[in-house]
């Protein structure tokens, strides 16, 4: 016996179960079949509730920042137009609400080059066209 019939034989040992009479065994009733009634029935589960509001919020500074970041925290959709806001103004504000999303798991979206949304991460986006979502999930 050569060394790969060795291992072969280990690896597949003969079947034992060849030589059992299956028909000795009682047939097997099942009892559990009466507690059925007792079981609950199946309910269900009421789905998570549609965006009733979206927030716009205009941002001339940075310290109006607390006002988009209160409702986004609290889960809503939050329009952010930065159109009366400074340049240098703009970007901190940008990279706190990016941030912001980051933190919280939602989306970044740029819809103009002054007006961005944000999304919680239970709001899908459904976007068309060329510009992707910043999904942070």
């Amino acid at each position: 016996m050569g060394l790969f019939d060795k291992i072969a034989a280990k690896a597949m040992p003969e079947d034992d179960y060849e030589d059992v009479d299956y028909g000795e065994y009682e047939d097997y009733e099942d009892e559990a079949h009466d507690d059925y009634e007792s079981v609950s029935p199946i309910r269900p589960v009421a789905q998570a509730p549609e965006v009733a509001r979206i927030v716009t919020v205009w941002v001339a500074t940075f310290r109006d920042a607390a006002d988009f970041a209160t409702e986004f925290r609290n889960g809503l959709p939050v329009v952010l137009n930065l159109s009366e806001a400074a340049d240098d103004e703009r970007k901190r504000i940008v990279d706190f609400a990016y941030g912001l999303t980051f933190g919280l798991e939602g989306s970044f979206n740029s819809i103009s080059d002054d007006v961005f949304l944000l999304t919680p991460k239970s709001v899908k986006i459904d976007s068309y066209g060329t510009e992707a979502t910043r999904a942070f999930s």
